[in-house]
């Protein structure tokens, strides 16, 4: 599973749309729409009810949702985390 399938069904589950969340994560309607499918697949079932006019989450969508948020959260905050810790120096290697 990829981060980015998660930040896709957050901001569709979010906005209510793959147009809308393909314009606020900055990819296409279309790479927006895999990414969701590709999540859907990781957890087995479908998270959307797909209807003329938008999407909306079903049961399980509605379930998953404050998960797939923690885990964004916690993304978030490890990277945070780890470009706080100070870096080892390169060594120097002479060659005398």
């Amino acid at each position: 599973m990829h981060l980015s399938a998660v930040k896709a069904f957050v901001a569709v589950a979010t906005l209510g749309s793959t147009t809308d969340a393909a314009a606020t994560l900055g990819f296409s309607q279309s790479a927006v729409s895999r990414q969701v499918a590709d999540f859907e697949r990781y957890v087995g079932t479908t998270l959307f009810a797909r209807r003329h006019g938008g999407l909306r989450l079903n049961s399980a969508g509605t379930e998953v949702l404050p998960l797939a948020t923690e885990i964004l959260r916690l993304a978030q905050t490890m990277t945070i985390t780890a470009a706080a810790e100070p870096r080892p120096r390169a060594r120097s290697q002479c060659n005398s």
